[in-house]
């Protein structure tokens, strides 16, 4: 993905190396030169989504992936995608993808 706005790619950077190590937006503001606001509006001009917005694709998408590729218990599998609570990801989980983590494990698994 090429984007020419250098701030917002160190950040979108940023993200992709560290989203799940439990990051927030103000780690992200940490390593880039910008305001909140600033990075907010022109992350969203250039990505389509907010910094906390790609920050939670990253982390479900890894979630799918350990879902899928193991039988790990839900907390280990929050604890590997950077949440804190395992309750908080299957909040975001289900609002991302419309099911709970345990249900799309399942139905993964009836796939295979």
């Amino acid at each position: 993905l090429a984007i020419a706005d250098p701030e917002i790619a160190d950040a979108a950077s940023f993200i992709r190396e560290h989203a799940c190590e439990g990051i927030t937006v103000q780690d992200v503001l940490d390593a880039v030169p910008l305001s909140r606001r600033v990075l907010d509006k022109r992350f969203r001009e250039h990505i389509g989504r907010t910094p906390h917005d790609e920050i939670n694709r990253l982390q479900i998408e890894r979630v799918k992936e350990l879902l899928t590729e193991t039988d790990l218990p839900l907390a280990t599998v929050a604890e590997r995608a950077g949440f804190k609570h395992v309750e908080y990801m299957s909040v975001v989980f289900k609002k991302k993808t419309g099911l709970p983590p345990s249900e799309f494990r399942q139905r993964r698994k009836r796939r295979r």
